[in-house]
């Protein structure tokens, strides 16, 4: 099941029509709008891939009998509310106060969001309320990360941090007449963007230890540090990753996210596969770890022919 290259064609239609909007931006919002569009396109190279917020609209679509032109437009304003986000994202991480001047850009993004949503839903649509609430419980989690350890403690707040992702698979579901599966289609992206944020986690544990952001992967080693140990090290990370076998129970739990995607009746079979990807991802990775231990715990020469007999 191909879950992103079916899509190609439609993908690159969408982030045209974001060129688009954005090159009637006023300058210099313009040229830093089109820059950042560029940062998140899936089709230029070092482009941060954000997939499942480009896709999740046409996932859904021959599920839930949507149309191609409502699919493009709830794409469209998915990428166009995923680059206020990070906007937002930027300005809070940010200490430079060159940040505040991307006020004006994460505005405008915004506001052609809310053009291409406005026609979809009449002013009194529970739409605005599913809205509503999304965006508090995005506030609420990045308000709360810096004190609060979500990866042990309230583990769905990780998944807050992307909750203005569910407006696009509520809209689908509202517009399908399928609002009966909202809570079960909330509950499953909860899995899904826990699991990502765990990878995320794992490939940049080491700037967030140096920057002093939260880390999953950082909130399970810490807490598998014994009392009197001291502070977290990139030292003791290391060990906790490649010699104590850590990752392996961090992968375990992205494994249990993915048993539980079953259990709910929203049918998304390319998310399920989606998610699959990022679970082998986290698995592969802990159980190369795994093997490199093996070898060396087999001696020094074993070691040596293993990593030169192909040489």
């Amino acid at each position: 099941m191909d879950w992103l290259h079916e899509y190609d064609e439609e993908l690159r239609a969408v982030f045209g029509d974001a060129s688009v909007i954005i090159t009637g931006f006023p300058e210099p919002l313009r040229t830093q709008g089109l820059a950042y569009l560029h940062q998140f396109n899936v089709f230029k190279a070092g482009s941060h891939k954000n997939y499942i917020c480009y896709l999740l609209p046409f996932w859904l679509r021959s599920e839930y009998g949507l149309t191609s032109e409502q699919v493009h437009q709830m794409s469209l304003g998915n990428v166009l509310i995923m680059l206020y986000f990070f906007l937002q994202d930027d300005l809070m991480d940010s200490k430079e106060p060159a940040a505040a001047e991307q006020l004006p850009l994460a505005n405008l993004l915004y506001v052609e969001f809310l053009h291409i949503y406005r026609p979809l839903f009449a002013p009194d649509s529970s739409f605005w309320s599913y809205f509503k609430r999304y965006l508090f419980e995005w506030a609420d989690s990045v308000a709360g990360e810096a004190s609060s350890d979500y990866f042990l403690n309230d583990r769905v707040k990780i998944a807050h941090k992307a909750s203005p992702l569910k407006l696009c698979s509520t809209a689908v579901l509202l517009l399908s007449d399928h609002a009966f599966l909202i809570a079960d289609s909330e509950e499953m992206l909860h899995k899904v963007l826990i699991t990502l944020q765990m990878l995320d986690d794992y490939e940049d544990w080491e700037q967030d230890l140096t920057e002093g952001s939260y880390n999953c992967l950082l909130s399970l080693a810490r807490c598998q540090l014994q009392e009197g140990q001291g502070p977290l090290t990139a030292g003791k990370v290391k060990d906790f990753i490649f010699t104590e076998g850590g990752l392996a129970s961090y992968a375990e739990t992205a494994l249990a996210n993915h048993s539980k995607l079953a259990e709910y009746r929203l049918k998304a079979p390319h998310l399920v596969a989606f998610h699959h990807v990022l679970v082998q991802n986290l698995q592969h990775i802990a159980a190369a770890i795994e093997a490199e231990k093996q070898l060396l715990q087999g001696g020094g020469l074993s070691y040596w022919l293993s990593k030169n007999r192909n040489t």
